[in-house]
C-alpha cells in the first residue's frame, strides 16, 4: 500500500513512556475507514512496532466516535463491484497490518464502534470501553457482510448464537453487554477513558516486552486455529457482485445525502 500522505487522519502522540496513542482523526466522517485513513494508520501501526522506545499501543478515534458510519467509507464501497474488490484486496492489508504488530494494542473505544470500527477494534488484544460506546457489524443492512474478520473474531469471542444475533440481525451491543459477554475488559467513564488505557500500556515495558510479544503471539496463535478470514474475505468480495450490495449501498447513500 502507498505511504500515508494526509497525516493529519491519524494523530499519534506518546502520553507516558513507551505509550503511543494513535488517534483516528476524521471526526466530520465519523473517522470512518477511507483508504487514506486505513494508509496512515497502518503507517503509523508500523511506525510504532519498529521504535524500540515503545512497547504498547492505543488506539482511539477524536471526537465523539471510534469509528462509525458503515466502519469502511460507503464512497469507496460503491465504486467496487466484486471485481474491482478482488483485484485491489479490500481491506485484506488493514488485517495484515495489524496482524504484524508484535506489541499489545489497547482499543480505547470512546463512542460507537460500527463495521470496520468494530472490526479494528476486534484486532486488538484489549477492548477498554467508554460509557457510551456501543458496538454493531451492520452490513447486512446494505447487502454485505463483515470483511475484516468481523464474523471469526466475533464468533470466538463470543459464541456462535450471540455472534449470529449480533451479525444476522445488526443488533447494537452496549459497554455493559459487551463486558458481560466478555468481549471489553473494562467500562469507564469517558473522561478516564485514555488514562485508564494509559494506566494499562504503562505495565508493557523494555523489562517484559518479549515476555509480552510470546505471549501476544501464543493467544493469536489460539484465536487463529479458531478463524477462516480467507474464507470470510471470499464471501465478502463475493457479496461486492450482488444486487443487494448495489441497491443496500446506494439506497443507505442517498438517505445520507437526504439528511444533508
Amino acid at each position: 500500500m502507498a505511504a500515508c500522505s494526509t497525516s493529519h487522519l491519524v494523530v499519534p502522540s506518546t502520553p507516558a513512556s513507551g505509550v503511543r496513542l494513535l488517534s483516528l482523526n476524521r471526526p466530520e466522517k465519523r473517522n470512518a475507514l477511507s483508504q487514506d485513513v486505513i494508509r496512515c494508520l497502518l503507517a503509523e501501526l508500523r511506525n510504532a512496532s519498529s521504535d524500540p522506545e515503545i512497547f504498547s499501543i492505543i488506539l482511539t478515534g477524536n471526537g465523539p466516535f471510534f469509528c462509525e458510519q458503515a466502519g469502511a467509507d460507503l464512497n469507496d464501497i460503491a465504486a467496487l463491484d466484486e471485481a474491482g474488490a478482488r483485484a485491489s484486496r479490500y481491506l485484506e492489508d488493514l488485517c495484515n497490518g495489524f496482524t504484524s504488530v508484535n506489541k499489545p494494542i489497547i482499543a480505547a473505544v470512546n463512542g460507537p464502534a460500527l463495521g470496520g470500527g468494530f472490526e479494528i477494534a476486534l484486532m486488538s488484544d484489549i477492548i477498554v470501553a467508554a460509557q457510551p460506546a456501543y458496538f454493531v457489524l451492520p452490513e447486512t443492512k446494505i447487502g454485505l457482510i463483515p470483511g475484516a474478520g468481523g464474523t471469526q473474531r466475533l464468533t470466538a469471542a463470543i459464541g456462535k448464537y450471540r455472534a449470529m444475533s449480533s451479525i444476522l440481525l445488526a443488533q447494537p451491543m452496549s459497554s455493559d453487554e459487551a463486558k458481560t459477554a466478555g468481549l471489553v475488559a473494562n467500562v469507564v467513564g469517558l473522561d478516564a477513558l485514555i488514562q485508564n488505557c494509559v494506566d494499562i500500556a504503562s505495565k508493557f515495558t523494555a523489562d517484559n516486552k518479549q515476555t509480552i510479544a510470546f505471549a501476544k503471539q501464543a493467544v493469536c496463535r489460539a484465536d487463529d486455529l479458531c478463524r477462516d478470514d480467507r474464507f470470510e474475505r471470499d464471501l465478502y468480495y463475493t457479496a461486492f457482485g450482488t444486487t443487494e450490495k448495489k441497491r443496500g449501498v446506494d439506497d443507505f447513500l442517498a438517505a445520507r445525502r437526504k439528511k444533508a
